[in-house]
């Protein structure tokens, strides 16, 4: 009512969350490139300052389309701080850790969704929200300026050795070990040519993946936002509703730190998706047959599709990490999230298909198609290769020809993984750019 977004502006208020979301998809493609160019921290330092500021000044304005483009910045900061936050944890992990640090950092995404469900319950004025939510931003940016590493293998990958070897000195020191005086092992990026994201789509092996994964991306964050949009149409209280589908990703995460090793990335990650479609698709039965008596079967169809979702949403982001070379890590996760969101900005649309037909039939066709859609993409990524106990790879000459990842022989620390001196290994084939 404050903006006036009511009767025929009501359109208005929907663009924010396209300008977001638009704002969303151009980090993704600029802030991926960059920070393969130009480091991890750096890109996430400015994107924390971006978001920050970008959401204080939208608090202290009333133009609307002053706040379309700083809705569109906000986007910007925030994903571009929190992909290449993703991909630095991933780059300084061990194989056995990469999974708990891709959980944590998932989880820490959840704290943040509950913090949000009740700051909206007791402080509901947007500005006053806006403000509150933006602060840590900015005092994150600059204790990271003084405290955060950057990446020892982008450093090495860039052929900056001396400064990988500080930072590694200084991962041994904390973990109470000693970094080899011995040479670091060179990471290249095939050789001195300069590597560019696009070419993942001309090197087959990475072709056949990134095609899957665009798929994969798209249709889980399609099916993530729907699931967290359809909350207001739940029965019950709505900040009960909100902060229950907030929790529930708890166990998501927990359930996958205890089957991802064990299982591995690709059958658990199919095996999520498909579960979440059917638990969409449960929830038309309740709508169609039941009464008033079964609304809480909606609700628990609702949840349980929200666990399973969640839980292939946040391992998608270590699955995907594993299946390309560090010289195009953060642009090919950049590119994935790009086709991600433009799946949750359809979001929004596919529940507007219960618009299109009246009754019952018409509430149910957002679910089904949601259901069917996360099924298909499940069964799709079982072509992908598997990546658990693999070998991350440097460059493309780690790619073999049939695809598949090699086993990973060292399974202790970071440090052991990237200081010990090894011969450069030479592929069967060359791969042909």
């Amino acid at each position: 009512m404050e903006l006036n977004l009511v009767c025929d502006n009501a359109i208005l208020a929907r663009h924010t969350i396209t300008f977001y979301f638009v704002g969303y998809l151009f980090s993704m493609v600029s802030c991926g490139i960059s920070s393969d160019r130009f480091g991890r921290k750096k890109v996430i330092i400015v994107s924390l300052f971006l978001q920050g500021s970008a959401g204080i000044v939208m608090a202290l304005i009333s133009n609307i389309y002053a706040i379309f483009v700083l809705r569109f910045i906000t986007a910007i900061g925030g994903a571009g701080s929190f992909i290449p936050a993703v991909v630095l944890a991933a780059e300084v992990s061990s194989v056995d850790s990469r999974m708990k640090s891709s959980v944590a950092i998932q989880m820490m995404f959840t704290i943040g969704y509950m913090i949000i469900s009740l700051l909206t319950y007791f402080v509901r004025t947007w500005r006053a929200l806006m403000i509150i939510i933006s602060i840590p931003s900015l005092v994150f940016a600059i204790v990271y300026v003084c405290f955060l590493d950057e990446s020892p293998r982008w450093l090495l990958n860039k052929k900056r050795t001396k400064d990988a070897n500080k930072i590694l000195s200084n991962i041994a020191k904390l973990n109470k070990t000693v970094l080899p005086q011995t040479e670091i092992v060179n990471i290249f990026s095939s050789n001195n040519k300069r590597v560019e994201t696009w070419k993942m789509f001309t090197i087959p092996q990475l072709l056949k993946r990134t095609l899957i994964l665009m798929v994969n991306w798209a249709i889980v964050s399609m099916v993530y936002y729907g699931i967290s949009l359809n909350v207001g149409k739940l029965y019950g209280n709505l900040y009960m509703n909100f902060f229950l589908n907030s929790v529930v990703e708890f166990p998501a995460y927990i359930l996958g730190f205890f089957l991802l090793n064990r299982i591995g990335r690709k059958k658990l990650h199919a095996s999520l998706m498909v579960l979440a479609g059917i638990a969409c698709i449960a929830g038309i039965f309740p709508v169609l047959y039941g009464t008033k008596a079964h609304r809480w079967m909606l609700t628990a169809s609702s949840i349980f599709g929200r666990l399973f979702i969640t839980a292939a949403y946040g391992f998608m982001y270590l699955y995907t990490l594993e299946l390309y070379p560090t010289c195009i890590r953060n642009g090919a996760l950049g590119a994935m999230n790009t086709f991600a969101h433009v799946g949750g900005s359809v979001a929004p649309y596919t529940l507007s298909l219960s618009d299109l037909v009246s009754g019952k039939v018409g509430r149910i066709m957002p679910m089904i198609l949601m259901g069917t859609l996360s099924i298909i993409a499940g069964l799709l990524s079982l072509l992908l290769p598997e990546t658990n106990n693999r070998k991350m790879m440097d460059n493309f000459n780690d790619l073999t020809k049939s695809g598949e990842l090699e086993l990973a022989t060292k399974k202790d620390a970071i440090l052991k993984e990237e200081t010990h001196p090894m011969k450069p290994r030479q592929p069967e084939e060359d791969i042909k750019f």
